[in-house]
Parts: C-alpha cells; structure tokens; sequence
C-alpha cells in the first residue's frame, strides 16, 4: 500500500496559521473543515516560529519540479535567482 501525499502550498499553510491564530479558533475543528490533521497546523507554527523567512521552502521545491511552472515567475514570487529553480529541479529529478 502506497501513502498519498499532498503538498501544501506556502499561501496555504500562512491562511491556516492565521486562521488558528485567531480568538475562539478551535485547531481541531480548522483542521477537520480543511480535510487535514491537527498535528499538521501546529507543526507549521513551530516551523514559521523556528524559521521564520524560510520556512516552508520544501512545496516550492515542488512547484519548481512542475513542467507547466514558469521559471521566471516562480523565481520573481520566491524572491531568488532562477538558476536556484534549475538546480532543485536537477536535485528532484535525481531522486
């Protein structure tokens, strides 16, 4: 039996923290009605306190690796240099 993954895009994770974080904002429920695991909201907010920045970095590998992904734009809205995407895409391909 394989495990189905699904990765959660920066934006996504960001909503749902702010989302947890507001009065009277029962995690468990959140989680249930976005069809994910409690543990997952509160790992995020360790990695965005640990992190900060660059948390979350790990689904943009994931975007790079899609063929239909513009490269130029991925790079604009991540804030680096292309060539950083070619080589994630190089590293996943080798996996």
């Amino acid at each position: 039996m394989t495990r189905k993954y699904t990765a959660f895009t920066k934006a996504f994770k960001l909503e749902d923290l702010h989302l947890a974080s507001q009065p009277n904002t029962s995690v468990a429920q959140l989680a249930r009605d976005l069809g994910i695991r409690r543990n997952m909201i509160y790992k995020w907010r360790v990695e965005l306190s640990q992190k900060q920045d660059k948390a979350f970095k790990l689904e943009d590998l994931h975007l790079a690796s899609q063929p239909n992904t513009s490269v130029a734009q991925l790079a604009r809205d991540l804030g680096i240099r292309r060539n950083m995407i070619y080589k994630w895409r190089v590293e996943l391909s080798q996996k």
